[in-house]
């Protein structure tokens, strides 16, 4: 079998392969109240169809072994839980230049893995085209909490927002693929 050379034009618009122009990538860790936000929108994301050009993952806290998976997508909605100091349930957007910034600030173990999935995408060249976090701000990460009330208050809108992203990035990838034609 022979091994087909990786290119540009291999990754984003068209889906080839195992690729998703559109990766929504839900991380954080549900036994550490708050954190686990992004675990619970993955699995209300899951249950909704956007097509073909979409994936949603539930990353939880794998870390590095979160890297193919951003290698093969074009735009990526990273969903976590953040700790900026707004509110609870607060929501909060950071574009790819900002999470460099964001990961620095470390509130669970995942984050970490995070920081170090982003950087060695970069290293590889591989780092997708756009990235935003929708961060829901925590009110706490203890272990065996449950998540608090104006997180789970927050869920909603969260949903909006990122549905709302979807739908903004499969347009941009019509919109480049159109270009192409």
């Amino acid at each position: 079998m022979k091994a087909e050379e990786y290119t540009e034009d291999r990754r984003g618009c068209p889906v080839k392969g195992n690729a998703y122009p559109v990766l929504v990538l839900c991380v954080g860790n549900p036994l550490m109240g708050d954190d686990g936000v992004g675990v619970e929108l993955a699995k209300r994301l899951q249950e909704r169809d956007y097509g073909p050009l979409v994936q949603v993952e539930e990353g939880g806290t794998l870390g590095m072994t979160l890297l193919p998976l951003l290698e093969d997508a074009n735009t990526v909605i990273l969903v976590d839980a953040v700790k900026t100091g707004a509110a609870p349930g607060t929501l909060v957007t950071r574009s790819k230049e900002e999470l460099p910034r964001h990961f620095s600030c470390v509130i669970s173990p995942h984050q970490i893995g995070m920081k170090e999935v982003l950087g060695a995408a970069q290293l590889c060249g591989t780092l997708p085209r756009a990235i935003t976090l929708v961060g829901v701000e925590a009110a706490h990460t203890d272990f065996c909490q449950p998540m608090s009330a104006e997180v789970r208050a927050a869920m909603p809108q969260a949903l909006e927002l990122i549905e709302n992203l979807i739908a903004r990035a499969v347009e941009d990838c019509a919109d480049r693929e159109n270009a192409h034609a």
